[in-house]
């Protein structure tokens, strides 16, 4: 017998369920042929029962590269011109990007590289320093591990090697994610210098 709750038993407060999260990133996305490859290779372990958790929408599969905070009902009015300024001072030439090997833990099933890329490394550290000048130094992560996350919501799972999933990376986008809602707003991009 399984037990029915109303939403009233279920609330954690009017308040608090009223309230929004809004999490503040950067990020790149991939290009369009290895979203296509990305959606295939999730659906091929969902298949093999290898990954049993609720895949990211297609146009969510991203790399993020600093995490600007999490914020209820609305981001602090100059944490998005800051930021962006600071993005404006990022100048690299395209660079490649390749993913092979698949894992979970912790609830996220993602896709990560067997080497690290060194451009990207190289991007991301260019893109902190900018942070920091800009007067975001609390905002730039320190730790940055790589990974396309490809589902949520599921156990532990090895980590085994797949074709590399690879693509120019000619971008890079500041994003608002609505948390729970599945959305992101984009708040501003810029290219890679050629």
């Amino acid at each position: 017998m399984h037990a029915v709750y109303s939403a009233e038993q279920l609330s954690f407060g009017q308040e608090f369920d009223m309230q929004s999260v809004h999490c503040l990133f950067f990020g790149i996305w991939p290009d369009v042929g290895a979203t296509h490859r990305l959606t295939q290779l999730v659906a091929r372990l969902r298949n093999e029962k290898i990954v049993p958790g609720r895949p990211v929408n297609a146009n969510r599969l991203h790399i993020t590269l600093h995490h600007l905070g999490d914020f209820i009902n609305q981001i602090p009015p100059s944490l998005v011109p800051t930021a962006s300024l600071a993005a404006t001072t990022v100048k690299m030439q395209p660079f490649n990007v390749a993913f092979d090997r698949v894992g979970g833990t912790r609830g996220k099933f993602l896709l990560r590289a067997s080497d690290r890329s060194a451009a990207l490394m190289e991007f991301r550290q260019t893109l902190s320093l900018a942070l920091v000048k800009a007067g975001l130094r609390s905002r730039a992560d320190v730790v940055f591990n790589p990974h396309v996350t490809l589902s949520y919501g599921f156990s532990d799972v090895s980590e085994k090697p797949v074709l590399p999933i690879s693509w120019t990376v000619s971008q890079f986008v500041l994003v608002e994610s609505l948390i729970g809602k599945h959305q992101h707003v984009e708040r501003g991009s810029w290219p890679m210098c050629s």
